[in-house]
Parts: C-alpha cells; sequence; structure tokens
C-alpha cells in the first residue's frame, strides 16, 4: 500500500484526492465536520442529560434529581456516582456532567431560592499528591513556590525561560500520563509529535523529576513482592493479576497499583475535609449542606446570608486540613490549594479569591 494511502471496504484513498480540491472546498468541509461533530455532541447533551433529568423529575414528581452515591463503587475508594434507573426513567450521573463556557449544561442545576450553590475544587490535587508521596524536590519547590507547575515543568524539560501554549501542554500532559501510566507512545498519539521526540520528552522528565521515577520503581517493585499496593491513609488494593504469565496483564496491574496510591490518597483526601466540613457546619448551626462531590471538588448549597461563613469553613478544611491532622497525623510536604466559585447554579459560579483563608465577596 503506497504512502498516504488507506483502504475503505476495498477502496484506495490517495493523497491526490485531497489535493485536487480547492481551498474553499477544505474550508467547506471543515465546516461541516465540525458542524457534525457539534450535532453528535448535542445529541449526547440532549438524551443524557436534558431527556435524563427531565425523566428524572417526572419519577420523582418533584423539581429534584437525586444522586447515588457510593462508597464501594470503585477500586480506588473514591466515591462514584451512578446514573439511577427509576422504573426505566434514567437519571443522571452527576460526576459526567460536562462543563462547558456556553451553554453550560451544568446550570440545569440550581440552588433553593434565595440560596447559593458553591463549587470548591481542590487544585492539581493529584499532583499534589505524587510529589509528597515520591519526595520529589523539583516539584515540591513549584508547589511551595505557588508557581503553576505545568510552566515550571516546561521550562526544566525544554531549557528555556519562554515557554509556549503548546510546551506548556506537552509538559502538562507528560505529567498526567505518569500519573496514569503512560508512556512515549501516549504522548505521541495525543500531542500529535513523532514518536522519537516523545521518548526524548520522557527521558528529559525523568530527569527534571527523578524522584518519581524513583518512587515508581518502588511501588513496582512492591507489588512484585507482594501481591498489593497501600496508601498513606491505610488503604489496600490487591493485585493478583502481577503473577499472570502475560506481560501486558502485568503491566496492567502495576500501572492500576501506581494510580491507587495517588488517585485513592486524593480521594481521602478530598472525603476528609468534607466530613470535617459538614461536622463543622452543623455546630455553628448553619444550613448549609453538601449535596456532591464531583472529582476533586465539593459541591455546597446554602442560604446567601451564610456564603461567607460557609466558604470559611470548607476554605480550613480542605486547605489546612485539620481532621487529616488530627486523624492520621499527615502533614503534606507541599500546600493544598483549591479554586472556589459561587453562584446560583453548578454552572454560573463566579470564581472567590481569599484573603488568609476569609473569602472576599
Amino acid at each position: 500500500m503506497g504512502k498516504w494511502q488507506h483502504r475503505d471496504e476495498g477502496k484506495k484513498v490517495s493523497k491526490s484526492v485531497v489535493a485536487s480540491k480547492t481551498t474553499e472546498d477544505l474550508v467547506e468541509a471543515k465546516k461541516f465536520l465540525k458542524g457534525l461533530l457539534d450535532l453528535r455532541k448535542s445529541e449526547k447533551l440532549t438524551k443524557t442529560y436534558i431527556d435524563g433529568t427531565k425523566n428524572a423529575i417526572a419519577y420523582n414528581e418533584r423539581n429534584k434529581v437525586f444522586v447515588d452515591f457510593r462508597f464501594d463503587g470503585t477500586a480506588t475508594g473514591r466515591l462514584s456516582c451512578a446514573a439511577y434507573n427509576a422504573q426505566k426513567a434514567m437519571g443522571v450521573s452527576f460526576h459526567t456532567l460536562p462543563r462547558e463556557t456556553k451553554n453550560n449544561i451544568r446550570s440545569l442545576f440550581r440552588a433553593p431560592d434565595d440560596w447559593a450553590f458553591i463549587a470548591a475544587d481542590y487544585a492539581a490535587m493529584e499532583l499534589r499528591v505524587l510529589s509528597h508521596i515520591a519526595k520529589e524536590g523539583n516539584m515540591q519547590l513549584a508547589f511551595n513556590q505557588g508557581a503553576d507547575l505545568h510552566t515550571y515543568t516546561a521550562k526544566l524539560l525544554f531549557n528555556k525561560e519562554k515557554i509556549s501554549k503548546t510546551e506548556r501542554q506537552i509538559a502538562k500532559t507528560v505529567s498526567f500520563l505518569i500519573v496514569y501510566g503512560g508512556g512515549a507512545f501516549n504522548l505521541s498519539e495525543t500531542m500529535g509529535i513523532p514518536m522519537r521526540r516523545a521518548e526524548r520528552i520522557i527521558k528529559d522528565y525523568e530527569n527534571v523529576y527523578p524522584g518519581i521515577f524513583e518512587y515508581m520503581d518502588f511501588v513496582n517493585n512492591f507489588i512484585k513482592t507482594n501481591g498489593y499496593a497501600y496508601t498513606i491513609f491505610g488503604r489496600k488494593r490487591n493485585l493478583p493479576d502481577v503473577v499472570s504469565r502475560d506481560r501486558s496483564v502485568i503491566n496492567r496491574a502495576l500501572r492500576q497499583g501506581l494510580n491507587f496510591t495517588i488517585q485513592s490518597a486524593a480521594s481521602d483526601i478530598l472525603l476528609t475535609s468534607l466530613l470535617g466540613a459538614s461536622r463543622r457546619f452543623e455546630a455553628a448551626g448553619l444550613q448549609a449542606k453538601p449535596v456532591a462531590t464531583v472529582h476533586d471538588s465539593i459541591e455546597i448549597v446554602c442560604p446567601q446570608e451564610e456564603v461567607k461563613e460557609t466558604l470559611t469553613i470548607l476554605y480550613d478544611e480542605m486547605v489546612n486540613y485539620p481532621l487529616i491532622k488530627e486523624i492520621f497525623n499527615i502533614h503534606f510536604d507541599v500546600p493544598l490549594a483549591i479554586d472556589a466559585e459561587v453562584g446560583k447554579s453548578f454552572g454560573d459560579g463566579k470564581e472567590v479569591t481569599f484573603d488568609n483563608g476569609i473569602p472576599i465577596l
């Protein structure tokens, strides 16, 4: 098969087909494809969320959707949120609501009248956890200095001060690939760069953050020897597949184990902070109450007059983590940070800034 050709049901399509088209033809084709992708996206939003919400409301006979959170729904211990089936009236999963800057579907979910909807999201949570448990000094330095981690990483990775958006995105992609057990092939595919360049970037990343790779080796060796992985909070995940004769099965078990030590710890930080905040809301006589968690964020509704006190408590529990210090005696090597928004719904929140833990509203 010649260069630039591929088979489609027995037919050959060559480069000349594209070359014969005018610029106007290609622009129109691009518009068509974009419109088709937008249509499919809209169809999914309508079927999964709008119709799902309508069906759930009809079944509940009230203007509410109830979420089904499960403590045992994931292997990492992270809360799972199921799309409940109410006599074939499918509900919606809060965790999978997409975030858009235009026509945000999350705006369907609103606080009661005269109440506020608060969303507080941990910033770069899994990478902060990784830097702590791997004792990676360079990454910890970035977090302790309050630097943008991905720009900081890109500067070290490409050995220059002025970083392009693409270079920052490459650095960000590599960091998360490492967390989830990816490698050069994944980087090449994701960023559309040659395999050789991807391999070189991964190697340079190892030189930038050697502690992470040393930690990965430690976890892999521990799993191979003991058949399980563990977290700083004491959770264990058994990984019996590590003794398989199939190398791909072993590698998957090792990836699962590494990710478990990071993602599970991040989840327990969130859950403990949520518990601490809930207890303090009640002790303070506040009406504020959690309505959901979504990945690394906590969603709260409260009366408008309670917003400042609610945010103050939430910030202290999430950033200063007093309950984690009390129960587990864990003190992180890097500061924790949150991004908080307040609005009338899950989709229209405005960013809140804090001054020494006090929200500026």
